[in-house]
């Protein structure tokens, strides 16, 4: 592959974007961005819960779990799979949160964090996990917006023509010492991300068991990620047995989903309602009765709980 810019096909010019100046305290265009993706994701969580009559106070306290859970896994499973070699040196860097994310720890804790609170609350894990996944996706890849224009998921030189061309300095603080044109892996997974949330905006429109949600976007997300990785360099995505951290939790996360997936295709799809039974909230009540993704009863009911409420006070609107 050459990095003579001049041998090279058009490809995609090199864009980034400077904080912005008010005051004394800059704003960065990749906060602004996340921000904007957790009030979108938070929202459209709730408003899928809404319709399938979750309880809205819930949804509120777990999205707050899965928020601190998500940030605070993301920064210190960076640390153990990237930085780890810094610890000796900086004991406090595992405190130090704005020194490095991952986005598969900040899965991972998030996770932890939503388990934590589903069964403290007696919560129907798949029917609020869909929920959780139909907010997240989509605040994901806002996020992935500014990865992408912050360029901080920079992969090797290639001559590829969705490659952006680097200026020399930008290259050089990999390894090259002219411009080249390298992946931009934030943009090509941003460029995946768009029509995975448009899959699944387009899934819960349909009848569909609970959980389905959750799976379709592991086993969509993560084989696309495992691929994705082999791409990025190997100073800042160190191998361990040959692959990446991401790229072993690509696996796992691949492996349950499938599972899930098997699961959940054995559960019967809800039929959608006559506006006579109370709309989308109507059938939560029905349906839900604060079961489990196993069957079990969920302690509270939560989910037929609410969708009782919301159906009587929808008087058979959606």
């Amino acid at each position: 592959m050459s990095s003579n810019l001049s041998s090279l096909a058009a490809a995609i010019p090199f864009f980034h974007l400077d904080p912005i100046e008010i005051g004394p305290l800059p704003l960065q265009p990749f906060g602004i961005l996340v921000a904007t993706g957790v009030l979108l994701g938070a929202w459209l969580a709730r408003r899928y819960g809404a319709r399938i009559g979750l309880d809205d106070d819930e949804l509120r306290g777990l999205s707050a779990w899965v928020l601190v859970g998500g940030f605070a896994g993301a920064h210190i499973f960076d640390v153990l799979a990237y930085q780890w070699d810094k610890i000796p040196s900086d004991p406090w860097l595992i405190i130090k949160v704005w020194a490095g994310i991952s986005s598969y720890g900040g899965f991972l804790g998030g996770t932890i964090a939503y388990y934590i609170y589903c069964r403290r609350r007696g919560l129907a894990l798949d029917a609020y996990g869909d929920a959780m996944i139909y907010g997240l996706m989509p605040a994901f890849s806002i996020g992935r917006i500014g990865c992408t224009i912050v360029h901080d998921h920079v992969g090797q030189a290639t001559d590829f023509a969705l490659g952006v061309d680097y200026p020399k300095a930008f290259a050089a603080q990999h390894g090259y010492s002219e411009a080249t044109r390298m992946h931009n892996l934030g943009l090509y997974e941003l460029m995946y991300l768009i029509p995975l949330c448009l899959v699944l905006f387009w899934v819960v429109r349909k009848p569909r068991p609970r959980g389905l949600v959750i799976v379709l976007a592991c086993t969509m997300y993560a084989p696309v990620r495992f691929f994705l990785d082999f791409l990025r360099f190997d100073e800042s995505d160190p191998r361990y047995l040959a692959l990446t951290f991401a790229q072993w939790m690509s696996i796992l996360v691949t492996a349950a989903g499938g599972y899930g997936l098997l699961k959940v295709a054995r559960k019967p799809a809800p039929p959608f309602p006559s506006p006579a039974d109370g709309g989308d909230e109507g059938r939560a009540g029905a349906v839900g009765k604060g079961e489990d993704e196993d069957g079990g009863k969920a302690k509270g009911g939560s989910v037929g709980r609410a969708g009782a409420k919301r159906g009587k006070r929808a008087g058979g609107k959606r």
